[in-house]
């Protein structure tokens, strides 16, 4: 099935979902599975040709399963992930093997082919998905949001009883009508695709290492490729001279990490294929909920990706969310303020998981990226079960 044009839909519906991404079309099959088919989601224009976030565990492949998505997604051939091993804290490699996780190993994937696969499933299973940017979202006359999109010189528009938002950090439905977005501070991410061409001599792992102004990662994914990823910060990237935005200055950079380097350098790149970078800071909106409104994974809220969080968070939520809608369909008027009050306390656990990450390493206190991120005296314990399921990336 194809997506729908912007002018070919129904007037109103009972959910409009704006974003077609993890969280979005994880909520449009959960809705569905629970009886609601009254349901259009709206995607943008066109989808990234690459996306970072990769690495998935156990757990985040049975939420799939739960979904009914799991078929689709194993199509992709997805690389089983062994573990991690990371240089953080201490001069020698820490290892953490999927042998421990007692949902089992999870999955390295291309992430613009397992969003496009999620969005596929949406399609199959007769769900209306219309491309299009959101070009004005405000309160209807007869009551919920009124949404008007574009696609080219087509346009249209759709009222929809209930708004949920999962279109990503820029919250970009929620952001039109005032809610604002609040950062917890300054990530910026650079990263490179490397062709690779001895894909048996590094493991399908994630090798991560901390360095004076940051940290980096490097990971294979599928079709003969590798990952690499440096987090900084303009404060900490300044003090250091870097020059990540060039190919030159971030290839030198990696060539001088002990871990990440050498296990990119074992694969014999042949070349890189696409670079690019982004925010990635933690931040929150002022509200995750109202009345007849919500907001699901990064458009919410958005999380350090050193806690790993992002794609299962983005599932987790999709699905809380239409847990959320349909309690509320069906008579419960405080699901919206419960489904809230979690994504604030999951926020709260997910800094805590932050903060102890980022404590435990002392190796250069008085450099600016750690001295803002470090905090004194002990740290509290992670609660939320999302922090507690994931693996740890720490030994």
């Amino acid at each position: 099935m194809s997506r729908r044009r912007p002018d070919d839909l129904p007037a109103r519906v009972s959910v409009a979902i704006a974003g077609a991404g993890i969280a979005g079309c994880a909520a449009a099959l959960a809705l569905q599975a629970a009886g609601l088919t009254d349901v259009v989601v709206l995607d943008r224009d066109r989808a990234p040709a690459f996306r970072l976030g990769e690495t998935i565990p156990a757990f985040a492949v049975g939420l799939l399963k739960r979904l009914g998505a799991y078929g689709r997604a194993a199509t992709l051939r997805p690389l089983e992930s062994s573990g991690s091993t990371s240089l953080w804290g201490k001069d020698t490699p820490g290892h953490n093997d999927a042998l421990g996780d007692p949902d089992g190993a999870g999955w390295h994937l291309d992430r613009a082919a397992f969003d496009a696969a999620l969005r596929e499933e949406v399609r199959a299973r007769g769900i209306a998905l219309v491309a299009g940017h959101l070009t004005e979202v405000r309160r209807a006359e007869a009551g919920g949001f009124r949404l008007a999109f574009a696609r080219g010189p087509a346009a249209g528009a759709i009222e929809a009883d209930v708004l949920l938002d999962a279109s990503g950090a820029g919250a970009t439905a929620l952001r039109r009508l005032g809610i604002a977005r609040n950062p917890v501070d300054e990530l910026t991410v650079r990263h490179a695709v490397l062709a690779v061409e001895a894909t048996g001599a590094t493991a399908a792992r994630t090798f991560l290492e901390a360095v004076p102004y940051g940290w980096w990662y490097a990971t294979r994914i599928p079709g003969d490729r590798m990952v690499a990823m440096v987090a900084t910060d303009p404060a900490a990237a300044a003090e250091a001279g870097l020059s990540l935005r060039s190919t030159d200055g971030f290839r030198r950079a990696l060539e001088a990490t002990h871990l990440v380097g050498p296990a990119v350098a074992a694969a014999r790149p042949a070349g890189i294929l696409s670079a690019g970078g982004s925010s990635a800071s933690s931040a929150i909106l002022s509200g995750i909920a109202g009345p007849d409104w919500l907001a699901a994974g990064d458009a919410g809220w958005s999380c350090d990706p050193l806690t790993a969080q992002g794609i299962t968070k983005a599932l987790m939520e999709g699905i809380a969310a239409a847990a959320a809608i349909t309690d509320r369909q069906r008579g419960n008027a405080g699901a919206f303020a419960a489904y809230q009050a979690i994504a604030f306390a999951r926020f709260t656990a997910n800094l805590r998981l932050r903060a102890a990450l980022y404590t435990a390493e002392t190796r250069w206190p008085d450099k600016p990226f750690w001295r803002a991120r470090r905090l004194e005296g002990p740290v509290p314990a992670a609660e939320d079960e999302p922090a507690r399921r994931l693996p740890p990336l720490f030994s």
